[in-house]
């Protein structure tokens, strides 16, 4: 970047995500992918942003919902990107879509998760993975990570199972889909703010388990909010996630279980999850096969926050 930054006034994260509407996912993507800003640090290791920062990410955050690629706009000096978007917003009603921001990949200027849903859906119909990764990396730019992921996320999982079931996506158009969806989610996760001292979260699902979107949307919405999220992965014994555990200093577990194997063998596998942790390590289990057991698992020290909606509080 060439341009000199105001260093008068400083910015902690939290402040530049609500001005600008980012989500501190694609922020700190922007940063290190783009360089598109290049804050300082406090003494304790906290970014720090100044004005003309908040000006740029607001701006680039504009043309990136108008259609434009992060890529190609990230670098150009502030006086460029407001003149790119003076011109983005004249555009005459007869000029190239793909330039207004008007085709299937674009979540819209509102940000709607409906149409956002319906667009991924019809990316996975197509089989085409690179338009599904646009949308979603779009998406993460326009929405609040609640919303992303109970607006468009979980509700797209949940379709495509639908679909799938009743045959009318086939087999490749699933695990296509579910290929990009996980590398997004592995993204989010990664993209997380991680302090020197932040806790850790174990994230995994139980023996007989293997499909682990539960693990990985938990995972992601524990970035959000400062975690070091550590992912094992699915179908993992007991035993093997407490020594993980004990390894690694964590904090909490978070397990999904979602369908598949019996639901007393999952709930025995709980229950002796819980016994083999220390009694300071929280553990969490959600999904729908939990949701099952809850009965079988109530008093056993092991945290049952329902649906994804209730993940944050808890």
């Amino acid at each position: 970047m060439s341009e000199t930054h105001d260093k008068r006034l400083r910015h902690p994260i939290g402040v530049v995500v609500r001005r600008t509407g980012l989500s501190q996912a694609a922020l700190r993507a922007w940063e290190r992918r783009y360089e598109a800003v290049v804050p300082d640090r406090s003494e304790g290791g906290h970014r720090l942003y100044s004005d003309e920062d908040v000006q740029r990410l607001m701006l680039l955050r504009r043309l990136v919902e108008g259609g434009r690629n992060i890529s190609q706009v990230a670098n150009l000096p502030l006086g460029e990107l407001r003149e790119l978007l003076r011109s983005d917003l004249g555009a005459s009603p007869d000029a190239d879509p793909e330039e207004q921001g008007a085709t299937g990949d674009d979540p819209g200027s509102e940000g709607d998760p409906e149409e956002i849903l319906k667009r991924a859906l019809i990316a996975t119909r197509h089989m085409d993975g690179e338009r599904l990764n646009r949308i979603l990396i779009r998406s993460a730019v326009v929405l609040r990570p609640g919303t992303l992921v109970t607006g468009v996320l979980v509700p797209l999982l949940a379709r495509i199972g639908e679909l799938w079931e009743k045959g009318r996506l086939g087999v490749a158009q699933e695990h296509l889909a579910s290929g990009v969806i996980r590398r997004f989610l592995e993204w989010l996760i990664e993209a997380g703010e991680v302090g020197s001292g932040a806790p850790v979260m174990l994230t995994c699902t139980p023996q007989g388990q293997r499909h682990e979107f539960g693990a990985l949307i938990a995972g992601a919405v524990a970035a959000e909010r400062g975690w070091k999220v550590v992912n094992l992965g699915p179908d993992l014994p007991a035993e093997e996630i407490a020594a993980a555990a004990g390894d690694l200093d964590a904090r909490a577990v978070v397990v999904s279980a979602i369908f598949g194997g019996a639901d007393g063998v999952l709930a025995d596998e709980l229950t002796r999850l819980r016994a083999l942790l220390p009694p300071e390590i929280r553990l969490l289990a959600g999904g729908p096969a939990v949701d099952r057991v809850a009965d079988e698992l109530a008093g056993d020290g092991i945290e049952l926050p329902g649906d994804v909606s209730g993940l944050p509080e808890a």
